[in-house]
């Protein structure tokens, strides 16, 4: 069982003042790997507390992070953040057995009746479904047949969330690569509703925060970003990267 994690930066929403951007990131982890992930994310909070004094129960949250007032930052600056965000990444990019799957949609020319959320969601879900089908996510004991896969997101439209895949499952129609039309492709290979958790409850989800936080940097940075050089950050995930995700794109982003 391979579970995904997933979480969201920027908006929906299409009027004037939305984001342009809306982008979601998901860490996939095979279940064989699961305990030393977590493990391996709680030594690595227990080295942020050393190295930065960040609590190691205060949830990584880059966006709150980032626009709170030093006090309610534990006194840490801005730089101080954004080096500490970096460093999660860095440890990210060491996992042997999880990949990142990133999907970034630019809201900007879309017509009417366009919808982000749907998507977003629709985008990395099939993608997790066809990387799990074509046996391209690693695990200890290597490619299994017939894995299955479960979705763990951060708190979202739940409802609508839920809908979206069980219309996939039982009436899924894909774009043909072949010209005009479509083709029905219904899900097989990923289960269940997606569950939903709050992130402060789930370190993975944080990590996933933290992706997609400065996934969306690499086409609208803010400020903060800009000033401390960290446009690039995402990229020093790439060994995990799920480049079969997009054969068009060297480090596997599906641009919508």
């Amino acid at each position: 069982m391979f579970f995904m994690y997933v979480d969201e930066s920027g908006d929906v929403g299409m009027g004037p003042e939305a984001s342009r951007y809306f982008c979601l990131s998901g860490l996939v982890i095979h279940e064989s790997n699961w305990t030393e992930t977590l493990q391996a994310i709680a030594d690595m909070r227990e080295g942020l507390a050393r190295r930065y004094g960040f609590d190691r129960g205060e949830e990584l949250h880059a966006s709150n992070l980032l626009g709170r007032r030093a006090g309610a930052r534990g006194g840490l600056s801005r730089t101080q953040v954004v080096l500490m965000l970096r460093d999660v990444i860095r440890f990210e990019a060491s996992f042997r057995y999880a990949r990142s799957l990133n999907v970034v949609v630019d809201k900007s020319g879309k017509g009417f009746g366009f919808d982000p959320f749907s998507t977003a969601w629709e985008t990395i879900i099939q993608r997790f479904e066809n990387t799990i089908s074509h046996g391209n996510f690693p695990s200890p004991w290597g490619v299994v047949s017939e894995e299955k896969g479960f979705i763990i997101v951060d708190k979202t439209d739940e409802e609508k969330l839920r809908r979206l895949v069980r219309h996939m499952r039982h009436e899924n129609q894909i774009p043909s690569s072949f010209g005009t039309g479509t083709y029905r492709s219904n899900l097989r290979y990923v289960i269940e509703d997606p569950m939903h958790k709050d992130s402060v409850y789930s370190p993975p989800i944080q990590l996933c925060d933290v992706n997609a936080y400065f996934l969306k940097q690499t086409v609208d940075p803010n400020t903060t970003v800009i000033r401390n050089k960290a446009r690039n950050y995402f990229y020093y995930l790439k060994p995990v990267l799920c480049t079969q995700a997009c054969s068009s794109n060297e480090y596997g982003i599906v641009y919508r």
